[in-house]
C-alpha cells in the first residue's frame, strides 16, 4: 500500500467518523451538541493526514530519521489540538462543556489507534517488499 493510498483511506475514514459524529450528536446530544465537536474530527482528520504524509515520506527509512520525525509530528499534533480545544472550550456556554470534552476525548481516543494502525500497515507492507 503505498503513502496516497493511506492518505485517501485516512481522509475517508476521517469523513465518516465526520459524517457519524454529526449525526450523533444531532439526534442524541440536541441543544447539548457544539458546532466546535461537529468541526473536532475535520481537525482530527487533517491532522492524521499530515502525520501520514510526513512518516511514510520516502526520506525516513533510517530508524533514528523515523523515531525523530515520529516524536516531533505527535508534538505538533497535540500542541494542535491543545490549541483547538482551548479555543474550543472558553468559547462555549457550561451546559455544552461536559459533552465536546468526552467527545474530544473519544475522538483523539478512535484518531489516535486509526492513525497507528495505518502506520503499522504501511510499515509492515513495506517491510514485505
Amino acid at each position: 500500500m503505498t503513502s496516497k493510498d493511506l492518505i485517501k483511506r485516512s481522509i475517508i475514514v476521517g469523513s465518516i467518523v465526520t459524517v457519524v459524529v454529526g449525526a450523533v450528536a444531532a439526534l442524541c446530544l440536541g441543544n447539548a451538541a457544539s458546532t466546535e465537536l461537529i468541526i473536532a474530527p475535520v481537525v482530527f482528520t487533517v491532522m492524521s493526514v499530515l502525520t501520514i504524509k510526513v512518516l511514510t515520506a520516502p526520506t525516513l527509512s533510517a530508524l533514528l530519521k523515523f523515531s525523530s520525525a515520529f516524536m516531533l509530528t505527535n508534538f505538533v499534533k497535540l500542541l494542535a489540538y491543545l490549541v483547538f480545544f482551548l479555543v474550543a472550550y472558553i468559547g462555549m456556554p457550561g451546559e455544552k462543556r461536559i459533552c465536546f470534552v468526552v467527545g474530544f476525548m473519544l475522538l483523539y481516543l478512535i484518531f489516535a489507534v486509526l492513525d497507528t494502525m495505518t502506520l503499522l500497515q504501511y510499515y509492515k507492507d513495506k517491510e514485505k517488499s
